[in-house]
């Protein structure tokens, strides 16, 4: 049901026996993956070279922290909005044609950012960014779960994010030179020779993904569209504005109506023939487990690059770029970890790395709590905890997806961004909503506003040291709930091979 034709799956499995050992990944194939992951390298940018510009952004169109972390958190509200629509659009729509779409929608919005006057023009062209990411998200995980051998899922997920972590690695630091130099609207003005490059890399070597019979097959039901849109931001908003409202009745009924809403998109994709999503995916444990991991690393990680640059800044007073540099080893630390990683997980039961990355992030969140007035510890510490957050991330995201057959790839592909997008908002909405009110009341309290954020942000990392701890948890259930699967092979075309 929503899924791929089952004899392609068992046509790769009869095809074991004729080959052993490990397949290799054509250079075709890695260079239309990085193509597309260019794409989500470039949003990630945008996102981190804006977090260093925030306090700039702030002062300027006169707005809170609690207003200017809607750049993040809508983005990643409408990624996480859009990417349920994805296994249709792989099914019905030409793989290449996605591509171009991908490319356009993206290029569009980061030209309104480059001409934006105010605030409302700025997160408009950062919503159209989102759909151009949409689409190109989970276009790259489809791409590998079709193409790769599962065995080299790993190392292939490992190659997405490299680039998409050096984009955290890069960002502050460039944004910190456009600050100090230029202006923010160069932030977007710097993105569209990457996105030339893109286009042409992927126009030369993406491959076609649909099965035969795919396209007829495929159905988009609009009101699943819609109530699952109408719930994730409900939960997004709910999560905001919790501060604003005091907790009272009006997030309580937010919240409350938004998880009816989902309840009720998920009841109406269990009665469909072809579903928006495959909710079933979720009756697969180790997998459920892996989405709720997933949950507390990205929600935890988004959270602390969040509040790092907020606290360099006014807390400590640095400049943007050295607040940026101060960053840069931690972020070139994850970039590198996360396909070294990656490329392990070959030959190691993942949930091994995901238990003691989580372990040392939980001694982290700790260090930031406990030693935070030290710039020095806050760099380290950053560092240590952007490396091990590779050993959570990679592994999980593999591995989670591994437990599922092949015909529920493109919608176990559209869960997992979907959850890591939604998780990422929240973790954002609440580090902005904790160091907002944190910061808040130790100014009523008489502090200045330089020691209003250095006591808040230690106050604010305890709730990511508690999703640390129950992520350390989760981990430890996936050695008896989730199942470690042999490597099927799947088969890879002739033309990926080249």
């Amino acid at each position: 049901m929503g899924g791929y034709d089952t004899q392609h799956a068992r046509a790769a499995r009869a095809g074991e026996s004729a080959e052993s050992g490990k397949r290799p990944v054509g250079a075709r194939l890695v260079v239309a993956v990085v193509s597309l992951a260019i794409l989500t390298f470039l949003g990630i940018l945008s996102e981190t070279s804006l977090n260093i510009a925030y306090s700039t952004l702030m002062e300027e169109f006169a707005i809170s922290a609690s207003v200017v972390q809607w750049l993040t958190t809508g983005y990643l509200l409408l990624l996480s909005v859009a990417i349920p629509s994805s296994p249709f659009m792989v099914r019905r729509f030409a793989t290449r044609a996605l591509f171009v779409a991908a490319v356009v929608i993206f290029t569009a919005g980061t030209l309104l950012g480059a001409f934006a006057v105010n605030f409302p023009m700025l997160l408009a062209a950062r919503l159209v960014m989102a759909l151009g990411t949409g689409i190109s998200l989970p276009l790259i995980t489809n791409i590998i779960l079709e193409k790769a051998p599962l065995e080299q899922r790993g190392a292939m997920l490992g190659i997405v994010s490299l680039v998409t972590c050096a984009a955290p690695a890069i960002g502050p630091v460039f944004g910190g030179v456009v600050m100090e130099y230029l202006n923010w609207h160069w932030i977007f003005y710097t993105i569209l020779p990457f996105l030339l490059i893109s286009f042409l890399l992927g126009m030369a070597t993406v491959p076609e993904i649909r099965h035969e019979g795919d396209a007829a097959q495929a159905t988009i039901s609009v009101p699943s569209l819609l109530l699952v849109a109408v719930g994730l931001a409900g939960l997004i908003v709910a999560v905001s504005f919790f501060a604003s409202w005091n907790g009272d009745w009006r997030f309580w009924l937010v919240l409350v109506a938004s998880a009816a809403v989902l309840a009720a998109f998920v009841a109406m994709q269990l009665r469909m023939e072809r579903p928006l999503v495959e909710v079933r995916v979720f009756a697969y444990p180790g997998f459920s487990l892996g989405m709720l991991i997933l949950v507390m690393a990205s929600g935890g990680v988004l959270g602390l690059n969040f509040l790092l640059p907020i606290l360099l800044q006014r807390g400590f007073g640095l400049s943007s770029l050295t607040a940026a540099l101060t960053l840069l080893p931690g972020a070139v630390v994850g970039a590198i970890s996360a396909p070294m990683i990656g490329g392990a997980l070959k030959n190691h039961f993942p949930p091994k790395f995901i238990v003691i990355g989580f372990v040392v992030v939980t001694v982290m969140d700790a260090v930031f709590i406990l030693i935070s007035g030290n710039i020095w510890v806050i760099a380290v510490a950053y560092a240590v905890f952007m490396a091990f957050s590779g050993f959570v991330l990679v592994p999980d995201q593999t591995h989670a997806l591994n437990q599922l057959p092949a015909r529920l790839n493109a919608d176990g592909s559209a869960v997992m961004n979907t959850v890591q997008q939604l998780a990422g908002a929240i973790g954002t909405a609440v580090a902005s909503t904790l160091i907002t009110e944190f910061a808040a009341a130790q100014v009523a309290g008489g502090a200045g506003q330089a020691d209003a954020y250095l006591r808040a942000f230690p106050q604010s990392m305890w709730v990511f040291a508690g999703m640390a701890v129950f992520g350390a948890v989760l981990a430890v259930m996936m050695f008896r709930f989730s199942t470690r699967r042999p490597p099927e092979l799947t088969e890879v075309d002739a033309q990926a091979r080249d």
